[in-house]
């Protein structure tokens, strides 16, 4: 079974932009790493997934969201979603997502099947490669009991952070069912995984307002659009 997320373990939005602004200002392989970085943090791609991102499953529009295209893969062992091996998943790319994998795109010249984050040399990025710049990254950035502490302390927390935004606030079915495809995770997996964010009204009073809040927009006129496959 998945282990529960830590609330201690995840970013504030400005924690997590410091960061990542502060790696894209390494001298060496400092952009490439802050373009992949910033897929985990902002798309919610699994480091793997990222890694194996080619530019032509990624679309990338002159202006507004994107999308990136998750392909089946093996998962490893540990990850949260069995369930999510040989399915595609289709993820929305924010416009901020967009611009930066659009310039990655264009400073390195990249065609269609190339890799949309290497070296800047070429060759894979390793874990021990972008693990220890976001060590780094964390010391300087992070005050030292924050740096001690567990807060984002793993590359995978960007992650989790992403998700803990999208769950945040009220979701209907649709919504986290939706949101479950895009993060390759079911929605049993979400709750457990994400306990803090499936939190019961304070109460029953609230609880019945969205209920009858459900039942007056329900109809066959607002039939679910399914996500992109």
């Amino acid at each position: 079974m998945a282990a529960v997320v830590d609330e201690r373990f995840l970013l504030s939005d400005r924690q997590r932009d410091d960061l990542l602004n502060r790696i894209g200002q390494c001298p060496r392989n400092g952009r490439p790493l802050r373009a992949f970085l910033s897929s985990v943090a902002l798309a919610a791609l699994r480091p793997h997934e990222a890694l194996a991102l080619r530019v032509r499953d990624a679309n990338l529009p002159n202006q507004g969201p994107g999308e990136l295209m998750v392909l089946p893969g093996r998962l490893r062992s540990g990850d949260e979603a069995v369930e999510g091996v040989g399915v595609v998943r289709v993820v929305p790319a924010s416009p901020e997502l967009v611009e930066i994998l659009k310039a990655e795109v264009a400073r390195r010249g990249l065609g269609p099947v190339d890799l949309m984050f290497t070296r800047d040399d070429g060759r894979p990025l390793p874990g021990a490669v972008y693990r220890k710049a976001w060590r780094s990254a964390r010391e300087a950035v992070l005050e030292p009991h924050e740096f001690s502490s567990p807060l984002g302390r793993r590359v995978s927390d960007l992650r989790d952070t992403c998700i803990a935004t999208w769950l945040s606030g009220h979701r209907t079915a649709w919504d986290i069912s939706n949101l479950a495809d895009r993060t390759g995770i079911s929605v049993s997996a979400l709750a457990r995984r994400f306990p803090h964010c499936f939190q019961p009204p304070a109460s029953a009073e609230a609880s019945n307002a969205l209920i009858e809040a459900a039942f007056c927009t329900a109809g066959p006129e607002r039939a679910p659009t399914h996500a992109a496959r």
